[in-house]
């Protein structure tokens, strides 16, 4: 696996992409929160011929990993060992700036070779290591550096794009310690799991009634966990 770290708007993405379609057939690790495929989730992809198909995702229901660090490293994990043995891989990770967790996130994964796209800091802190290779690269070029409201914008465009074939549907609350919230908020999103603990993708609650609530969802499988997220949106700008 190669993975790539640094700053937000170095070209992460656009490297992945690029390496991506210089291989018949390899695996996309989609470890961006913030702007990655879907928000607030992780997401293994298999790449052929230039067509990028999901295969599993993972709920961390955030936007950042900041403050959510050991669920972040653990989705990461989970999702790497779906990785058949030996398979070419690039793992594509967010912009947060926190050394000590992109180092724990490097352990977990070990991946064979980490390009680090402008950021002196993590790169001194591999550099040493004889049992990893650690390359140091300048920002690509040309790439743009996106404003607040543009990221705002292609998040809403993510959720606007997976929510499209949604319906309402009843399915029970889930009463979960880590987000303690009482009573149910239908300003956020709720992810919904299946019965790995892998994310089926989001639901809007639209009404409750004791542990039971009316979900618009596009998730037509079975569901084993209903998990409330960090995550606001709009009821207004859902379709439906």
């Amino acid at each position: 696996m190669l993975l790539l770290a640094g700053p937000t708007d170095t070209g992460k993405t656009t490297l992945a992409l690029r390496l991506l379609e210089k291989a018949k057939e390899a695996y996309l690790l989609d470890l961006d929160p913030g702007q990655g495929s879907l928000p607030g989730a992780f997401t293994l992809f298999h790449y052929r011929e230039g067509t990028l198909t999901p295969l599993r995702r993972y709920l961390l229901g955030a936007l950042s990993p900041r403050g959510m660090e050991a669920q972040a490293v653990v989705g990461a994990l989970r999702l790497a060992r779906l990785i058949p043995k030996g398979s070419p891989a690039v793992a594509d990770t967010d912009g947060y700036l926190d050394p000590g967790f992109r180092l724990l996130q490097i352990e977990a994964l070990v991946p064979a070779e980490v390009l680090v796209l402008g950021w002196e800091e993590l790169y001194q802190a591999l550099s040493w290591r004889k049992d990893l290779r650690a390359r140091l690269a300048p920002p690509l070029q040309g790439v743009r550096r996106k404003t607040p409201a543009e990221r705002r914008k292609n998040r809403l465009e993510r959720l606007f794009a997976h929510f499209q074939e949604a319906r309402p549907r009843p399915l029970p609350l889930g009463r979960v310690p880590a987000y303690p919230m009482e009573p149910p908020e239908p300003q956020r999103l709720y992810g919904l799991l299946d019965g790995e603990g892998f994310l089926l993708g989001y639901g809007q609650l639209l009404a409750w009634a004791g542990d039971e609530g009316l979900f618009l969802t596009p998730v037509g499988e079975e569901v084993a966990r209903v998990v409330p997220t960090r995550l606001l949106f709009p009821i207004p700008a859902l379709p439906g």
